[in-house]
């Protein structure tokens, strides 16, 4: 798992995920792609809306360290 985290670390981008040798590459991704695409996570959404429900009832002590829980039906 070392391995795998040092790899990682060295060879895919933090924000998208990609190799960094394509994505740090403004002339390769304009070859590859158009254009994106704004798509709603609703997974994500659920979780900003309890975080935000969380934030409001001001019981917030350590707003970066938080962290939600899907609950099943």
């Amino acid at each position: 798992m070392m391995a795998l985290d040092t790899y990682e670390r060295a060879h895919k981008c933090p924000v998208c995920g990609m190799d960094i040798s394509f994505c740090h590459d403004q002339v390769a991704v304009a070859t590859v792609f158009r254009d994106a695409a704004v798509d709603t996570c609703y997974v994500g959404r659920m979780r900003e809306l309890a975080m935000d429900e969380f934030a409001q009832s001001g019981t917030v002590e350590a707003p970066n360290s938080q962290t939600t829980r899907l609950n099943p039906r």
